[in-house]
């Protein structure tokens, strides 16, 4: 529970600024700190994977063990595809009620759908079918702009912001952009 974090997801239309949701995820630069680990966590990629199946099950545990405190408020979890196919997440969804799983909103890396596509798909129809609502995490404005929201079955997209895109909208590419996101839905899409 130290190494939980919870980071604002907002809509600013014109002035009304309003939180939509809570993203809950692992600080893991303050993990490290807490294991007195002189080992670089993210330098090793099948470390850092097998790292973060662990973690979906913590998250998972600490939500379901003080549900009252974690979804008070819409939440998103970021979680492996693999976590959305174990028992672990059996377990998380059997703990929330019915009408608490349209406010959950499960971040899957966009590395993880395109490793198995199949496992992808059985986990997407799974997970929207109980309630929740998915969004694909990791894209760059150059991913972004070959991904399909729709076709994927994802109800948002997380895009990596860039600032210097703000510096100049009207040139190509972020007009290209402006106009990607405007095909995405600009109510899809999170600006991080």
């Amino acid at each position: 529970s130290k190494v939980i974090r919870r980071q604002p997801v907002c809509t600013a239309p014109a002035a009304n600024i309003r939180r939509v949701f809570d993203e809950l995820y692992i600080h893991i630069a303050h993990l490290r700190q807490i294991l007195r680990s002189d080992v670089d966590l993210l330098s090793n990629r099948w470390l850092f994977k097998y790292l973060t199946h662990i973690l979906d099950e913590r998250m998972f545990e600490m939500v379901k063990a003080n549900s009252a405190y974690y979804v008070n408020h819409p939440i998103s979890l970021n979680v492996n595809v693999e976590t959305l196919l174990s028992a672990a997440f059996a377990e998380f969804d059997a703990s929330i009620r019915p009408e608490m799983k349209v406010s959950i909103v499960f971040e899957v890396p966009v590395v993880d759908v395109f490793a198995d596509m199949a496992a992808f798909t059985v986990a997407r129809d799974e997970v929207q079918k109980k309630g929740y609502r998915m969004c694909l995490d990791g894209l760059s404005t150059k991913s972004f702009m070959n991904i399909d929201r729709g076709k994927l079955g994802f109800d948002l997209i997380k895009l990596q912001w860039n600032a210097d895109i703000q510096s100049d909208l009207r040139n190509i590419e972020n007009k290209a952009m402006t106009d990607a996101v405007r095909s995405c839905g600009t109510n899809r899409v999170i600006l991080c």
